[in-house]
């Protein structure tokens, strides 16, 4: 007989290796894939529950994403440290906002978000820099880094608010707004990513929100660390565009679900 935990692991750890292979190969921390299939697996939980799962789970993922790609020197620490210290506030205020916002109204702002989401990446996957190459080899100016924190600190509060981690957002801030190179911005919002989701996790912690959905979160986080390492591998070797229009169809998919089940 085997024991509802261990069936709760089989059901939930395959969920997570697809999630932080995914998250990892394009810089997104895979909250975004995350939180919609949570709602669908946890129609019974609040919006703070469902969020506080997928932050936690985003950290895991982030912690182990960015230590395959500070291995791979893919990091920009100024610019990680300066956006980590400029959301951590955003980090807290979402996670408080959360418990705010009943779960009808929740699954009814993250469907438009999916919506949102899926038709940006459809015009504009992640990773596809456009221009001129030798544009993005300049360093990141003074002003370009506060046009970066000020964009970090909105990226958080959204984030921490939706349970996403923010980097389906923010790579391509990075990457549009900053000039970044793309395969630099998504190791860098994956460092960004560690510090924001383990601030709106531990916030979560502090108000009692991991009464509920701890075995899942574990569960979970065990699939995306072994998931992690094979998307930072990928990401150097896969063209991400396809991968990304794929997403983006899978994000719209689900939005009009979680759209339609309110009507």
């Amino acid at each position: 007989m085997i024991s509802p935990e261990l069936q709760e692991f089989f059901r939930l750890a395959p969920i997570g290796v697809l999630v932080g292979a995914y998250g990892t190969m394009v810089g997104a921390g895979g909250g975004a894939v995350l939180v919609p299939i949570l709602l669908i697996l946890l129609p019974q939980e609040t919006s703070a529950t469902v969020t506080a799962i997928s932050l936690a789970v985003v950290f895991f993922n982030a912690y182990s994403g960015t230590v395959a790609y500070v291995r791979m020197r893919r990091v920009d620490y100024r610019a990680g440290v300066i956006f980590t210290l400029a959301g951590v506030p955003g980090a807290v205020l979402g996670a408080r906002l959360v418990h705010e916002i009943p779960r009808s109204l929740f699954d009814l702002i993250f469907g438009v978000l999916l919506l949102a989401l899926g038709g940006f990446l459809v015009a504009s996957p992640l990773g596809s820099a456009g221009g001129d190459e030798q544009a993005f080899s300049a360093p990141v100016s003074d002003r370009r880094m506060l046009l970066g924190s000020v964009g970090s600190a909105y990226i958080a509060v959204l984030s921490s608010l939706l349970g996403i981690g923010g980097g389906i957002i923010h790579v391509p801030f990075l990457i549009r707004a900053l000039r970044i190179p793309p395969h630099i911005a998504t190791g860098t919002s994956h460092f960004v990513l560690t510090f924001m989701a383990l601030t709106a996790t531990v916030t979560h912690v502090v108000m009692g929100e991991f009464e509920r959905g701890l075995t899942q979160t574990m569960c979970l986080g065990v699939g995306v660390m072994m998931g992690a390492p094979l998307g930072a591998a990928l990401s150097s070797r896969l063209r991400g565009s396809l991968i990304v229009r794929l997403l983006a169809l899978a994000l719209f998919l689900v939005g009009l679900r979680l759209l339609v089940r309110l009507v």
